[in-house]
């Protein structure tokens, strides 16, 4: 693996430190629901989670941005990521 920066690292980690809470609380759940609900609803935290990661809400130290290549505009102008894709995807609770 080519060598990365501390900054990287640290979204990486932050990365896979979710999608273990994930995993976790979806095992818990799984004896419950169908295989396609605990698709949804695993999809569903993990995209959220994410969007809370690039929203700064996970960790303070490590604020992100998405920015569109050509416009240079960034997908966060004016909403939090984490609550408008909360319209877009689904899960078991909708």
């Amino acid at each position: 693996m080519k060598k990365i920066s501390p900054l990287q690292e640290d979204f990486f980690r932050t990365l896979s430190e979710i999608q273990e809470e994930i995993v976790q609380v979806s095992l818990s759940k799984h004896n419950s629901k169908d295989v396609e609900e605990l698709l949804y609803d695993v999809t569903y935290e993990t995209i959220y989670q994410i969007m809370e990661f690039i929203d700064g809400y996970t960790k303070k130290d490590l604020q992100l941005d998405l920015i569109e290549k050509h416009s240079k505009v960034s997908l966060r102008t004016d909403i939090e990521l984490h609550d408008t894709c909360a319209s877009f995807i689904k899960s078991s609770k909708q």
